[in-house]
């Protein structure tokens, strides 16, 4: 158990040095070109920015819609948004720009005519630190090189202080993690620093739009791939330990889907006597960094939910066994089981709640379902006024959950007094991620903000009864600015007792049908190859396809 201390509170101490130096900090910040890396942000919300920037004035002579032009751009940036896009784009800026990967260093004889990459020096062995620089810049160890050219001795401090590897830039994992953690804490980010017990660390930071931690590894430039180590490099691993300046936690369940096979339990049983002294000694550790930095209630309140969220979601991933190229960890609006178990969009606490608070608080069901094979990639997306609307003509007193049928199956989401009912579907697989329900438009409109370029959207609005709509007011440009993403929307309609929509979020070139009668029934056509444009079809009323599975809703 002493090896399993000892290596927490290594990582820990990692993680509060990215706290200590404030004027590394601000020095890292101001080095690091936000217009060239995210200009769809510096750009179309200069003033957020300028606030998160602490005052920093950004130019602003450019209006979007505009695009990185950067190496830092990958085709699957759509997928990201908001400080989530930023994190992707740092990863791989850091792994291009700032950091250099460091085998051997190169030779220190500044006439020797060796390769720059250090080929041709020899190890010699590895001694503590003995110059300032060294002690300074806290090196664990130096390793001391000669130079098979020249016969130079070069050594190479492994330094463990975010300063002096600001200064060297150039390093192993160790140091690309230590000075990537400073980097992500220097934009705000809330940051883990992650040391596998194999031979590797990493970083994982808090996502305030998705509400999870995202993995993120300089040294590949790559995020939010957990996979990548056991099922892409084969590590054997056994402890994954995330740590943050104020907690602490084995985060292995994220990076394996073996926990529960001999051989890895084995390699764990090397740190601890079993799992449970083994999750004691990570609660204890957490409990004690706490109680020393004399946290606050509220920072409490919001370690105690992220664990617990966190503890539900390693169940859910633990329990389907595989990995799946599709399947990345709480994807920003693919709220399967393990969204609906942290359960984040109601009210879980117990306690009873008024006629306003249940207003207020939308209707929230996980669904997943995939359609057969045996029809092709055909799907069928049927939106309708409910009955009360359609026979009468007047207000709804309940919107019902048949309002939005996906390949014959209704969402699950229903809403008293009427509103709006969206549905959220996988643009490859046709699955439903989500279904809602909303009696207010902001809250409506917030979120559609939340959720990824690309996914399909099926959305019934009826005038609650009563006949004030607030959804009690019309949408207004600001209000609606989230559903302009869906590039037929016409706010002008949105104002009728009724309307229908289906579309795709922000896809060029744009494509949404509209309607203000009875309701839609599109045929679409999928295509699952990555990331292609969902196009509408011209055939309508397509039999749907059958059903061969489907989550139950109680998960």
């Amino acid at each position: 158990m002493a090896a399993i201390h000892t290596r927490i509170e290594s990582a820990n101490r990692s993680a509060k040095q990215w706290e200590a130096d404030r004027d590394l900090l601000a020095e890292i910040r101001q080095s690091i070109p936000l217009k060239e890396l995210v200009p769809e942000l510096v750009c179309d919300n200069e003033k957020r920015w300028n606030v998160f920037l602490d005052g920093v004035v950004v130019d602003s002579n450019r209006s979007g819609p505009v695009q990185c032009t950067t190496d830092c751009y990958k085709e699957d940036d759509g997928d990201w948004e908001g400080d989530d896009l930023l994190l992707k784009r740092l990863t791989l800026y850091f792994k291009q720009s700032v950091m250099k990967w460091c085998n051997q260093p190169p030779c220190s004889n500044p006439n020797c005519k060796g390769n720059e990459d250090g080929k041709q020096m020899e190890a010699k062995g590895v001694r503590g630190p003995i110059s300032d620089d060294e002690k300074a810049g806290k090196a664990s160890r130096v390793e001391v090189y000669s130079c098979r050219l020249c016969g130079a001795e070069t050594t190479f401090p492994r330094y463990n202080s975010p300063r002096m590897l600001n200064k060297s830039r150039r390093g192993r994992c160790g140091e690309f993690a230590n000075l990537f953690g400073t980097y992500c804490r220097a934009l705000g980010f809330d940051t883990r620093y992650i040391l596998d017990l194999t031979d590797h660390v990493w970083v994982e930071v808090w996502s305030v739009r998705q509400q999870r931690w995202i993995h993120a590894d300089s040294c590949e430039g790559i995020v939010d791939r957990p996979s990548m180590y056991e099922q892409g490099w084969g590590k054997k691993l056994s402890y994954v330990i995330g740590a943050t300046h104020d907690s602490v936690a084995d985060v292995t369940r994220r990076y394996t889907r073996k926990l529960n096979s001999d051989d890895f339990l084995a390699r764990r049983r090397e740190f601890t006597p079993d799992e449970t002294t083994g999750d004691r000694a990570f609660v204890q550790m957490d409990l004690t960094i706490r109680q020393v930095d004399n946290l606050p209630k509220g920072r409490l309140e919001e370690l105690d939910k992220r664990v617990a969220n966190e503890k539900k979601y390693f169940g859910i991933v633990q329990s389907s066994g595989v990995w799946d190229k599709d399947y990345y960890e709480g994807r920003l609006s693919g709220s399967l089981a393990w969204r609906a178990a942290r359960k984040e969009l109601g009210n879980d606490s117990g306690e009873a709640m008024d006629d306003d608070e249940n207003a207020e608080i939308s209707s929230f069901l996980v669904e997943s379902f995939y359609p057969s094979s045996g029809k092709g990639d055909n799907l069928s997306i049927e939106v309708k006024v409910p009955a009360a609307v359609s026979e009468f003509g007047g207000p709804c007193d309940v919107l019902p959950s048949s309002c939005i049928v996906v390949d014959g199956v209704p969402c699950a989401a229903a809403l008293n007094k009427g509103g709006t009912c969206v549905a959220v579907i996988d643009e490859r697989s046709g699955c439903i991620l989500q279904s809602r329900g909303f009696g207010q438009w902001t809250s409506f409109c917030s979120f559609i903000d939340t959720l990824t370029d690309g996914r399909v959207l099926a959305i019934c609005h009826v005038k609650p009864a009563g006949g004030v709509d607030d959804q009690r007011a019309p949408p207004t440009k600001e209000t609606s600015e989230s559903l302009l993403r869906l590039g037929g929307f016409k706010i002008e309609d949105a104002v009728n007792a009724q309307y229908m929509i289906v579309g795709q979020l922000n896809h060029r070139p744009a494509w949404t049908t509209m309607s203000t009668a009875k309701g839609i029934k599109v045929t679409i056509k999928l295509n699952q190859s990555a990331r292609p444009a969902t196009k509408l079809r011209s055939e309508m009323n397509v039999v749907p396809s059958t059903l061969s599975s489907r989550l139950p809703e109680s998960i």
